[in-house]
């Protein structure tokens, strides 16, 4: 009898073990990223008589490039001193000729080996190149248009990345008989693409309304040398590793805080439109890559609608380090080297300035 009652223990915890392990391995399971590290960020300021919109930043060489409406002229992008902080020049033109765009830049992206910066103009389904080059003491641009492959014709301008050697990524484009996640294509041909979500807790018949979770409140670059891409989600968390390099697949998948939206009036429609719900905790709002780290503007409280933390992650998805800010970031982008750092923050005062920072 003792031997059967031990038996049966036996059986009960092995029984015990397996649920929990599942519960961990489960795909609709969350745990928040607990930080190894944290750190007090000081910012130096590098021009406020730039009057800023809440633009995006980035970098080329020893400038730092801000997209967005001035005060100051017309043109879409702006070229500062790493160093000074100082106005170098402005470039690209507004309108809808050879080399126009038409506002608002809501996201552009760089090839750093190039000198090239990419804007892919959803309303004018065109791509256009800016190439940056020195002639004596000044920087010129020389612009170019490209038409590429159809099936990224709709795909907005935050969605879309360079690679380098004239190669892009998009995310979510949509048409009236095709829909795609992620495409990587070249200027003639698509190279590969992917149609595959996290599930959600959405019935069957309405998971085009996930799929709009994704693609509405979604967020993602791509690592500094063009190979792999990190993409996550804000209104709850959801932070995604996929390799590029050749096809485009899926690394890692990692669910940090379950999502809560706003969900569209009717479910049923073809393109649902999700926001984020207010009192949600906000996640990912913005993310720059190196080769080594996934930067993440992070929040992980409720209700937070101004974001003072860059979050770390590893290419696996752990969370590295956590970097705390005095103001608001609004745009951020992080050296090659992963020593410092660039962003538009919003003064006490709700300006907007160009600062620098060491990591």
């Amino acid at each position: 009898m003792k031997m059967n009652y031990n038996y049966i223990l036996c059986v009960l915890f092995i029984l015990f073990f397996l649920q929990c392990k599942n519960q961990d391995d489960s795909t609709d399971a969350y745990f928040p990223p607990v930080f190894p590290e944290t750190q007090e960020v000081v910012t130096k300021r590098l021009n406020d008589s730039f009057i800023f919109d809440t633009g995006l930043i980035n970098f080329i060489d020893t400038f730092i490039i801000c997209s967005g409406k001035t005060d100051i002229n017309e043109h879409p992008f702006h070229l500062f001193s790493k160093k000074s902080g100082d106005h170098v020049r402005s470039f690209g033109q507004i309108g809808q000729g050879p080399g126009e765009i038409i506002l608002p830049v809501s996201g552009f992206s760089t090839d750093r080996n190039q000198n090239k910066v990419f804007f892919y103009d959803t309303r004018q389904f065109k791509l256009t190149e800016y190439s940056l080059y020195y002639t004596e003491n000044e920087i010129a641009v020389n612009t170019k248009d490209y038409m590429l492959p159809p099936e990224i014709r709709n795909v907005r301008s935050e969605m879309f990345f360079s690679l380098g050697n004239n190669e892009f990524l998009s995310a979510y484009n949509n048409s009236y008989d095709t829909s795609y996640r992620f495409i990587k294509t070249n200027i003639d041909d698509t190279i590969s693409t992917y149609n595959q979500y996290p599930k959600l807790n959405e019935p069957e018949e309405f998971v085009r309304v996930e799929h709009a979770y994704f693609a509405n409140l979604g967020r993602f670059a791509t690592k500094t040398d063009g190979k792999k891409f990190a993409h996550a989600t804000q209104g709850g968390c959801i932070l995604e590793i996929f390799d590029c390099s050749d096809r485009i697949t899926l690394l890692q998948t990692k669910r940090f805080f379950e999502p809560v939206y706003i969900p569209p009036k009717r479910k049923d429609t073809m393109y649902p439109f999700v926001q984020v719900d207010p009192n949600s905790i906000h996640g990912i709002t913005s993310i720059a890559c190196t080769d080594k780290y996934i930067y993440t503007i992070y929040s992980d409280r409720r209700g937070e609608n101004e974001y003072h933390q860059i979050a770390a992650f590893d290419w696996y998805g752990d969370p590295v380090k956590l970097f705390s800010f005095e103001r608001g970031i609004i745009s951020f982008v992080i050296e090659d080297n992963d020593k410092k750092g660039y962003a538009l923050m919003r003064d006490p005062d709700h300006d907007v300035s160009l600062v620098s920072f060491d990591l």
